[in-house]
């Protein structure tokens, strides 16, 4: 088990993430809707709404992100593009307490991912590391823009432990871990910052682990 070090904040949150069965990487009735990405913590006016789900097995965590929002817009297709300026979900984690990983996903299923302790000086995670993650957007994998209309869409996750390649994750049974969730959008037609577990800094910033909320993996 990690000892978690972090500072941490008043107000966190807490996931008990369930063990499941997954075939074929296909969430669609394994992992319904149950935690909000809500907390709007700098006043951006939007029209979004996001929730999620997460599990894991033996090899893998399990992320299903459920949106509805105005103007979804993707234009990032390749690993490490800017997908945060897009219709933009995204999940960070610490399993020591001292850095972090950022995952981050747009609408059509592209992933950026990085890893270090702050917002700077990170470490891009390498394609052959992100090439790993499945994701299964219901909007499709080509770019997309909707304008003036309001989109549901969902976007399932797999990502196999080994992702975490600077912890030496045996199981992920019983452990306890530190996590935050966001949906963003840089820009898009309204720019927004929510987040799962709230925020209270003057301004935009996710990469902040000691407001991340608590994760437990249970058998």
């Amino acid at each position: 088990m990690f000892h978690l070090t972090i500072e941490k904040n008043r107000h966190m949150n807490k996931i008990t993430a369930s063990k499941i069965k997954v075939e074929n990487n296909d969430l669609n009735g394994v992992l319904d809707r149950e935690f909000n990405i809500a907390n709007d913590n700098w006043g951006y006016k939007s029209d979004v709404e996001a929730d999620f789900n997460i599990g894991y097995d033996d090899d893998n965590i399990y992320l299903k992100f459920f949106v509805k929002e105005s103007n979804t817009k993707a234009v990032n297709t390749e690993y490490n593009q800017p997908v945060y300026e897009d219709s933009c979900v995204e999940f960070f984690i610490t399993f020591d307490g001292k850095s972090y990983y950022n995952l981050e996903f747009n609408c059509i299923g592209n992933i950026l991912g990085g890893h270090g302790a702050e917002r700077n000086n990170r470490e891009a995670l390498a394609p052959e590391i992100l090439k790993q993650i499945t994701t299964k957007p219901s909007l499709g994998f080509n770019r997309i823009e909707i304008i003036d209309r309001e989109t549901e869409w969902t976007l399932g996750v797999t990502i196999p432990k080994s992702v975490f390649k600077y912890d030496d994750i045996k199981t992920l049974e019983g452990l306890k871990a530190n996590c935050n969730v966001y949906k963003c959008g840089d820009k898009q037609v309204f720019t927004h910052y929510l987040s799962w577990n709230p925020i209270t800094v003057e301004n935009p910033d996710f990469h902040l682990p000691k407001y991340f909320g608590e994760i437990e993996f249970k058998g």
